[in-house]
């Protein structure tokens, strides 16, 4: 029996399953003002609490995916509790409508810091212009989505992505939420900030060895930490010398320095023939996962993890996903620690496959279009794919009975003091 059938005929089945009972819902957004809480739901919940410091608790019951508005008059440092239930499976969770259309939407990445107030935010890289099959007129340039699809806001951060080649291409969120963004057209890549308001050049031709292109970037550390790092991935297959990923440790610099080109992490002698790396991330005990680009599968795995023990550059794989059919056409890959999967998506066939980040084993997959160029975990672990042929930003949910909490701190009004004085809490409701 030929196994990708097995596989397709399964999932499309879930897939088929109704959307609004298999989301997996969380709190983001958060902001306060004195006794104000605000925070964006995803998708519908069944039940949101707001667990207080010191172990009180206020239910507000089932809510629907948008803005929410609370005051609470209890100070202190609280929780946002979300629980759902629903049955396990993948579907689409997100709308087809203005919001998720694009021309070119090769670069995801959602910010999962929940201490963050850029937590759920979607950055989105769409690097050709044109008008889609749906109607909207698309440009070079970055937007920005609410976790529950509303738009919030696009630019270019002051870039020229110019008018040729493939830019702004692949993007990711740094632990102070600075997103990058690299410029595949001349293989540069630029710090932005979150809001899109500025930019700065990180690498530029100078850092570059002759042969070397940069396709995506993983970041660790922040400039005022002073421990910067950026993993830049080589795709150039034909660079038998630089292939892989190049790291270059900024530590507190505002970009590297002139002239140096970084030092090999990964490769190049793990890839003896010619293949082509695209992405690569990184688990909280330092273990890498990079993935290879080909129509062919025999050619070479569609991810591939490496044990990080220092001694670099590393060569010598842990385990690697089967050279078989349907696992080719890796051009994207994204971890979710908290369930232990590493995912790719396929650029020929729109297939999602999902693996085990500790043994390699095959978990199950989706169809999710027909070409996708990049895809991200949210924080609830919730898939965003980007599809160059159909054109849209779609987001997956994997279901099942989920509890997902977000942080925010009350510091009460006078007003509000005054009634704590009484012993009178203040919880009241509104919705934008």
């Amino acid at each position: 029996m030929n196994h990708r059938n097995v596989f397709y005929t399964t999932l499309v089945v879930l897939a088929c399953l109704p959307a609004a009972a298999m989301a997996v819902p969380y709190a983001s957004g958060v902001s306060t003002s004195g006794s104000e809480l605000t925070f964006i739901l995803n998708q519908d919940a069944d039940n949101v609490t707001l667990v207080l410091e010191g172990g009180g608790t206020l239910n507000l019951g089932a809510m629907t995916k948008g803005t929410h508005v609370v005051s609470v008059a209890t100070p202190g440092n609280h929780q946002i509790k979300v629980t759902n239930s629903a049955p396990s499976g993948w579907t689409q969770i997100s709308a087809e409508d203005t919001a998720h259309s694009f021309w070119q939407p090769c670069g995801i990445s959602v910010n999962t810091n929940p201490t963050s107030p850029y937590y759920g935010r979607v950055y989105v890289a769409n690097n050709q212009g044109g008008t889609t099959a749906f109607g909207r007129e698309t440009s070079r340039q970055i937007y920005m989505l609410n976790a529950d699809g509303t738009e919030a806001g696009a630019g270019t951060a002051g870039v020229d992505w110019g008018t040729t080649g493939s830019s702004p291409f692949k993007v990711a969120i740094g632990k102070d939420d600075t997103v990058y963004v690299v410029k595949y057209a001349n293989d540069t890549v630029y710090e932005v900030a979150p809001d899109l308001s500025g930019n700065t050049l990180l690498i530029g031709a100078s850092n570059r060895t002759a042969n070397q292109y940069i396709g995506s970037v993983y970041v660790e550390g922040t400039k005022a930490g002073g421990d910067r790092k950026i993993y830049a991935v080589n795709t150039n297959g034909n660079d038998l010398a630089r292939k892989g990923v190049i790291c270059y440790d900024l530590g507190g610099q505002d970009a590297a320095t002139p002239g140096d080109t970084g030092t090999q992490i990964l490769g190049p002698s793990y890839w003896v023939d010619v293949y082509y790396p695209m992405d690569v991330v990184r688990d909280s005990a330092g273990n890498w996962y990079s993935n290879f680009w080909r129509w062919d599968a025999t050619q070479g795995p569609a991810i591939v993890k490496f044990l990080d023990d220092g001694n670099y550059p590393l060569n010598t794989a842990a385990w690697e996903t089967p050279r078989q059919e349907p696992f080719n056409g890796s051009y994207c890959l994204d971890i979710y620690e908290e369930k232990g999967w590493v995912a790719y998506g396929n650029y020929y066939d729109g297939w999602v496959h999902i693996f085990d980040m500790n043994d390699g084993s095959y978990i199950g997959g989706f169809d999710a279009g027909s070409r996708i160029m990049d895809l991200a975990f949210d924080a609830a672990g919730n898939i965003y794919t980007g599809d160059s042929t159909t054109e849209w930003l779609k987001v997956w949910s994997p279901g099942g009975d989920t509890i997902m909490s977000t942080p925010f701190t009350i510091v009460p009004e006078p007003a509000a003091l005054a009634l704590l004085a009484l012993g009178l809490p203040l919880v009241r409701r509104r919705r934008r």
